[in-house]
């Protein structure tokens, strides 16, 4: 099914796919929870907060590559 969509060719297999939906339905359920249970301004700070978590742990597996 992923072959159809083109996503395999660029070096994700399927296990890795599934991981990769898989976080990111668990992080969409956590920032929904967070703007649920604490003020809008919490909330979005939270999610910037796992958005920079996320960029800042790219950027350092990108340097460990090199």
């Amino acid at each position: 099914m992923s072959v159809e969509w083109g996503i395999l060719p660029l070096g994700i297999e399927e296990s890795d796919l599934v991981m990769v939906l898989l976080a990111i339905f668990i992080l969409a359920l956590l920032v929904i929870a967070m703007f649920i249970v604490f003020p809008w301004y919490y909330a979005f700070l939270g999610t910037l907060f796992i958005v920079f978590c996320i960029l800042y742990g790219v950027s350092v597996l990108k340097q460990k590559e090199e």
